[in-house]
């Protein structure tokens, strides 16, 4: 039953977006949003005007963003008598600023939509990604996430094992 599973049956249809164009704040705020439906997702799919694909943002690129906008003050590494609630709100700030591009996965692991279950599998090892977008021709069509494949695969396990 498992290896008869294609990435249409895993996918994620409904996921986040973001322009190229927005701020990382903007991203922050999408993804914060987008794991409160679902936790687990931590990949926010980047588009041009046009809605084209032109990568993504994860988590670990965010935190990346984060630490080097964030935390690179150094009166924030400092001892002194320092308001750190004032230096944090200034650091913030610079994240507002900074745009997406530095951060954006522009190859990121595609599967087709018809794609088993192996060769999906095949594609998270590979990659050492815990996640994958659906696309069809140049039309992102979800995503699947490791979570989502180890649900389907231990699913049939669990029977087998009874």
């Amino acid at each position: 039953m498992m290896l008869r599973k294609r990435a249409w049956d895993m996918m994620r249809d409904e996921y986040p977006t973001v322009r190229n164009d927005a701020s990382l704040a903007e991203a922050i705020r999408i993804m914060r949003s987008a794991m409160k439906e679902a936790p687990d997702s931590q990949v926010v799919v980047v588009t041009d005007k046009a809605g084209k694909l032109v990568g993504v943002i994860n988590l670990w690129n965010l935190f990346k963003a984060v630490k080097q906008s964030v935390l690179k003050d150094e009166n924030l590494k400092t001892d002194g008598e320092i308001d750190w609630d004032q230096q944090f709100a200034n650091a913030c700030l610079i994240c507002t600023q900074l745009r997406l591009d530095d951060y954006i996965i522009k190859n990121p692991p595609v599967l087709k939509p018809n794609e088993p279950t192996l060769l999906m599998l095949d594609l998270f090892l590979k990659s050492k990604r815990d996640w994958a977008l659906v696309v069809e021709g140049n039309k992102v069509m979800g995503i699947v996430y490791v979570t989502d494949l180890y649900r389907e695969m231990t699913r049939d396990m669990v029977q087998i094992f009874k």
